[in-house]
């Protein structure tokens, strides 16, 4: 371990800037605000592998002249917004790291289409830490927990919330044992509700929480979808509607059946609406396809939405010719095994989409040799992060 003096020569995929060491090798370079090519920067350690270097950026030596203030007072210890002080340049940082990963993992794919973030995008959704003392997020690449009384990357009904929940904790209104809590909001933003992992759910009002049986909605023009307060929707809602929505119009994605795998509580079988005769949902998660039900049948979309495993549940030859299988799995991807059995899908074309770029390229690789990407995208639903939502087309 020894410390290192340089330039970021590049932004490379998961938020790191790339150095170089005097003999040539590689220097990897996680930091806790934004960091822009060109700049020098200090780390204090450098562990050192076969071939590259790893490190954190302790200062920087020269900063970028487009560089801003944080506007958060946590910015450089919390692990939320690895992108804090970009300022209008965080769509163009992001732009450089997912050029990155595209080049290395899919240097085959067609041209591709990059939709950054409206500047207003917040969300609408964020996990919170108690610890028994304090309630903030995780700092970075820890569990101890940074206290935080606001959070500007949140709509503000969401980061007005936080200190009445603080309060209930503190006084004991609420379960006060050591947990994760999430705040949510519908669209447009509203009502604050508090939920626990376990499904209880709790309704901010102005004299305080109320235990809450009922669902959290997003009104998305004449669409509404409802959940349960604590489950899986996107983080910011109306710009993930409006950023999938232009890209799955620009594909022309069409068809007889619509095969919406992981499909939650029927956003992209909403989405794709009259586009499709029919819709077949299928969602491990049974709160989660209870609602697909009563989503669907609002909108008199003819579905069937059933509660299983997706891997498990697609059958070899899925699908026909004028069908389309749309997947949207969890971080880490794809099953080997779903990979596999969709070699033989009926169907001529697929959507894929992943929240995670590393676990989506690996997937259209795995998907090959019976399918070629056709069209590719990166949407930014993740404001000031590095993360974003990639979506493929695949062809037979």
């Amino acid at each position: 371990m020894v410390p290192w003096q340089g330039k970021i020569e590049r932004l490379v995929w998961g938020g790191l800037g790339l150095g170089r060491a005097d003999d040539g090798r590689a220097v990897l370079l996680s930091a806790p605000l934004a960091l822009f090519p060109g700049e020098a920067v200090k780390a204090a350690e450098v562990h050192w592998k076969a071939r590259h270097g790893e490190g954190s950026v302790a200062s920087w030596v020269a900063r970028d002249r487009r560089r801003v203030a944080a506007g958060c007072e946590v910015a450089s210890t919390c692990g939320g917004c690895d992108l804090r002080e970009s300022g209008a340049a965080a769509g163009e940082l992001k732009r450089l790291m997912v050029e990155d990963l595209f080049a290395r993992q899919l240097p085959d794919a067609p041209p591709w289409q990059w939709l950054p973030a409206p500047e207003g995008a917040r969300r609408q959704r964020i996990q919170l830490h108690w610890d028994g003392r304090v309630l903030g997020f995780h700092r970075r690449r820890s569990h101890q927990v940074v206290p935080v009384a606001e959070c500007p990357a949140a709509s503000e009904v969401i980061s007005s919330a936080i200190p009445r929940l603080e309060e209930a904790l503190r006084e004991k209104v609420l379960p006060c044992k050591p947990q994760r809590w999430e705040l949510a909001t519908g669209t447009p933003p509203g009502t604050v509700f508090a939920s626990l992992d376990s499904h209880r759910a709790w309704r901010l009002e102005p004299d305080g929480w109320h235990a809450w049986n009922g669902s959290i909605l997003h009104r998305h023009g004449e669409v509404g979808l409802q959940h349960e307060a604590g489950g899986f929707y996107q983080v910011c809602p109306p710009w993930a509607w409006e950023a999938f929505g232009q890209v799955l119009r620009d594909w022309k994605v069409e068809g007889a059946t619509l095969y919406d795998l992981y499909g939650g509580v029927g956003f992209f079988s909403a989405l794709l609406g009259d586009r499709f005769q029919r819709r077949c949902l299928v969602e491990y998660d049974g709160h989660a396809v209870e609602w697909a039900r009563r989503n669907l049948q609002a909108l008199d979309l003819p579905s069937e939405c059933i509660a299983a495993d997706a891997a498990a549940w697609v059958p070899e030859g899925l699908a026909g010719t004028r069908d389309l299988v749309l997947l949207d799995p969890p971080r880490a991807g794809l099953p080997p095994e779903l990979c596999e059995r969709l070699q033989s899908a009926g169907c001529g074309r697929m959507v894929l989409v992943g929240c995670d770029g590393a676990s989506f390229c690996r997937d259209v690789k795995r998907l090959g040799p019976a399918w070629k990407l056709a069209a590719l995208a990166a949407l930014d639903l993740f404001p000031l992060t590095h993360h974003v939502e990639c979506v493929g087309l695949l062809e037979r």
